[in-house]
């Protein structure tokens, strides 16, 4: 039976299934999507194979113009001609190849790559190119909300629905930069609510981290009498629950940015995850600890320099693996859970809970109190990290 328009409107997904289809005649249906979706598809055949064309997403696309767009498909068939054929030749006559999502998407990139680390930018790249290759080589004038829902159903069904929300961001940043040179006239993906696309994220699981005290003095006790791996895991592993740095800190610290005179390690924006120079103060006994690492890896710029090339940081995971090889399973404690670990039992020393966020390189006040004020509670800080010491000693 053909559909109504009243039928269409309040047409929904029977609940468990991902999609189903809604015929009306001639080919013509619509595909109703869980999240709400409406699509409007032309099923067909030519030269003896079944081949299925979007013709747009209810309700931009109404029953009658959709029955239009079928009718004329239907008229290029009688004569001998592909409908999607015809498609692709006009879309290839009257849009540059270079005005893809993809052409678009690279231009951005391109503009705001001096912002990001190196990392970033490739994982951003990354992200257009190969996440979102559905949309990447449509012209960018063509994509619309439907296109982009389906890229992000894509996402979710590829068992990795924790990329869709910052996919989603990213194209449409890539939307308001086409908007803002005029290649489109508006932008598909803003407004775009992802919670009314793909099922509701897991909740975030924060670091494991131990905060009870004799649990704390086992695990350092652990770390710092542990002979049974490479140097550098040992002394980087030694060196983490006293500096709040995150891992990566951790392994690419250069010997360059510590001030031994000064007892400071002074970590340049590029290297920190927000951007900013961040300010280490260093305790009496990491002062220690650093002189004497310094005697055995004082040839390469890393402090913590790797096995295999002296020229590179010490790999990946290599703290927090060396954990589970202590005992310390992943419910209970990783590398990063030391910042979450510092944090709670700092809070409960009284410590202000701004001096404990800036020395964990969280950002605080305005933008513009932090350009100004770099060295914010330094003194405060250097107190800080100093007791923070000396209790750890004191538990070990």
């Amino acid at each position: 039976m053909a559909l109504t328009a009243l039928e269409i409107k309040s047409i929904s997904c029977p609940e468990g299934k991902s999609s189903s289809k809604k015929y009306d005649a001639n080919g013509l249906f619509l595909l109703v999507k869980s999240s709400g979706s409406k699509l409007w598809r032309l099923r067909y055949k030519f030269a003896n194979k079944h081949q299925e064309m979007a013709l747009g997403k209810y309700p931009n696309v109404s029953l009658v113009k959709a029955r239009s767009l079928a009718k004329g498909a239907h008229l290029m068939l009688a004569q001998g001609i592909n409908p999607m054929d015809e498609r692709r030749k006009a879309k290839k006559k009257h849009s540059s190849p270079e005005k893809t999502f993809e052409w678009v998407a690279l231009q951005w990139w391109e503009k705001q790559r001096e912002a990001w680390s190196e990392e970033h930018a490739n994982r951003i790249k990354r992200w257009l190119t190969r996440d979102a290759k559905e949309i990447c080589q449509l012209a960018i004038e063509e994509v619309d909300a439907g296109h982009i829902t389906e890229l992000m159903l894509s996402i979710e069904a590829s068992g990795a629905p924790k990329k869709a929300p910052t996919i989603l961001s990213v194209v449409n940043r890539v939307f308001a930069h086409a908007l803002a040179h005029r290649l489109i006239r508006s932008n598909p993906a803003q407004g775009l609510s992802l919670r009314d696309i793909i099922a509701p994220l897991p909740k975030v699981k924060h670091q494991a981290a131990i905060t009870n005290e004799n649990e704390l003095g086992a695990l350092i006790r652990d770390i710092d009498s542990d002979r049974s791996s490479g140097y550098c895991t040992i002394e980087a592993l030694r060196l983490i629950p006293r500096l709040f740095l995150r891992p990566k800190e951790i392994r690419h610290l250069k010997w360059s940015y510590i001030d031994f005179e000064n007892k400071i390690i002074r970590i340049p924006a590029e290297d920190m995850k927000r951007g900013r120079e961040h300010l280490v103060p260093l305790a009496t006994q990491v002062v220690e600890q650093l002189k004497s690492i310094r005697l055995v890896t004082g040839y390469s710029e890393f402090v913590f320099p790797s096995e295999r090339d002296g020229n590179k940081p010490m790999s990946k995971n290599v703290m927090t693996n060396r954990l589970r090889s202590l005992g310390y399973s992943a419910d209970v404690i990783s590398a990063h859970g030391f910042r979450s670990t510092a944090s709670t039992l700092l809070h409960e020393q009284g410590w202000k809970h701004d001096v404990v966020e800036v020395q964990l390189a969280h950002l605080i006040g305005s933008a513009t109190s932090r350009a100004y004020n770099r060295a914010l509670y330094l003194k405060k800080r250097k107190k800080m990290m100093q007791k923070w010491a000396d209790y750890l000693d004191s538990l070990k």
